[in-house]
């Protein structure tokens, strides 16, 4: 004959083990819910940033040189890479300088290879009344345009330092649109030639 079980009162040594098991058993990983990492997306990271499209028209072409082109893109470039804008370059050609005009559905799709989220489009134009006009276009990867800032150097009597005044206006104007979704700003600062000679 069997002894009868004596059922003992429940005492915190005993009750403690039952507990943990009973967390462990609750508990996320358990049930298969992984929690969600507060890590940023790696994709997302990887296509953060904008493509610059440098375009110059016939006019331009016609009434002015290479050189006043390459000066005003420049000019523009210098101020984004100095506020740290995140570029994204062309991975064929680089920084994406073109003598002419493109159609737009070809520049979105270069700035989709070149895994950016918009395009900035400058062009770089000589109309017969100024000596040079700056238009910024900002677009999203379906084509729609977000806004539009333009600069002219005009009422001058030499073309002197016309390319100069135009990038000064334009940039002017872009300065309080710093940090948007057409001109994402890096966090981590730009260290200049010389904090970075020390650095090294």
């Amino acid at each position: 004959m069997l002894a009868p079980v004596v059922l003992r009162p429940a005492s915190p040594e005993n009750v403690l083990p039952f507990l943990v098991l009973l967390i462990i058993v609750a508990s996320p990983l358990a049930l298969g819910q992984v929690p969600k990492s507060t890590e940023p997306d790696e994709k997302q990271s990887q296509a953060a940033g904008v493509f610059l499209a440098a375009l110059r028209t016939q006019n331009h072409i016609a009434r002015s040189s290479s050189e006043k082109f390459a000066e005003a893109v420049d000019g523009v470039q210098e101020f984004l890479t100095s506020n740290n804008v995140l570029l994204r370059e062309d991975p064929v050609r680089g920084k994406f300088r073109l003598e002419g005009m493109m159609s737009k559905e070809n520049e979105i799709r270069i700035a989709e290879d070149a895994g950016a989220t918009h395009l900035l489009q400058l062009v770089v134009d000589r109309p017969a009344t100024v000596w040079m006009e700056l238009t910024m276009q900002c677009f999203d990867l379906q084509g729609k345009l977000l806004w539009e800032e333009r600069a002219s150097a005009s009422n001058q009597l030499t073309s002197s330092g016309h390319v100069q005044k135009a990038v000064k206006k334009l940039t002017s104007k872009l300065a309080p649109k710093l940090g948007s979704d057409c001109l994402p700003v890096s966090a981590a600062p730009k260290l200049n030639a010389t904090q970075d000679k020390e650095k090294k």
